[in-house]
């Protein structure tokens, strides 16, 4: 497959409370919690699946994040 770039508008969020900010991906530089870009590649695991904010800071990917899943629905749900 080949490497990919999705924008994704709101904010993403895990967990049964999806209001609680410990669940809710958050640029640890500025704080920034809607309009993030992710990049990978769908075929290639080896690759690193990144995450940057709305103001271009990496953003890392949180413990509750799979990151490659997210990248791969996203995707799907694009086409």
């Amino acid at each position: 497959m080949a490497t990919v770039e999705i924008s994704l508008h709101g904010r993403i969020t895990s967990g049964p409370d999806e209001d609680n900010p410990a669940w809710t991906l958050r640029c640890s530089t500025c704080g920034a919690t809607p309009a993030h870009t992710i990049r990978g590649d769908l075929g290639d695991e080896t690759v690193p699946v990144t995450l940057t904010c709305v103001n271009g800071h990496e953003v890392p990917t949180p413990d509750w994040l799979d990151a490659r899943e997210l990248l791969f629905t996203i995707a799907m749900r694009a086409e």
